[in-house]
């Protein structure tokens, strides 16, 4: 299975794993959201190995949804390991602006855009440490 890995050079050997890269490993198209329950299936059983391994992993998912973050913090604190949030969240305008000059297999319905746009809002730094986050850090504006 091949990996590509963009991680900045200081972290360079730690692995990064996204949910794009795995539907393409699966499917040759990262756009294709039929491969996500393969793909999530895939980056649990990675987050579970690297858990159990004590190794740190940058697992780069798109968690808008409290369950979906609460299942990931909960796997953390089950290893007893610590759970960074990194929020990168651009004006709503900026995210469709973006979207609409994507290829349109990778292409994310504009409702569906609006309705992430909206919970990644909601997940402000002081909600996701009563989440049970252990660090939260902002990329550019809130």
């Amino acid at each position: 299975m091949r990996y590509p890995v963009r991680t900045p050079s200081r972290h360079a050997s730690t692995p990064a794993r996204s949910a794009s890269t795995r539907r393409s490993n699966r499917e040759d198209d990262a756009g294709d959201q039929s491969a996500t329950p393969a793909a999530v299936a895939r980056q649990n059983a990675l987050l579970e190995q690297h858990l159990t391994d004590g190794s740190t992993l940058y697992l780069d998912s798109t968690n808008v949804e409290v369950h979906v973050r609460a299942d990931l913090v909960e796997r953390a604190r089950r290893h007893n390991r610590p759970i960074a949030a990194l929020r990168f969240l651009p004006d709503l305008s900026t995210c469709l602006a973006r979207n609409a000059r994507r290829p349109p297999s990778r292409r994310v319905p504009p409702d569906t855009l609006r309705w992430q746009h909206s919970l990644a809002r909601e997940a402000t730094p002081a909600a996701l440490f009563r989440e049970g986050f252990t660090a939260v850090h902002q990329a550019g504006p809130s």
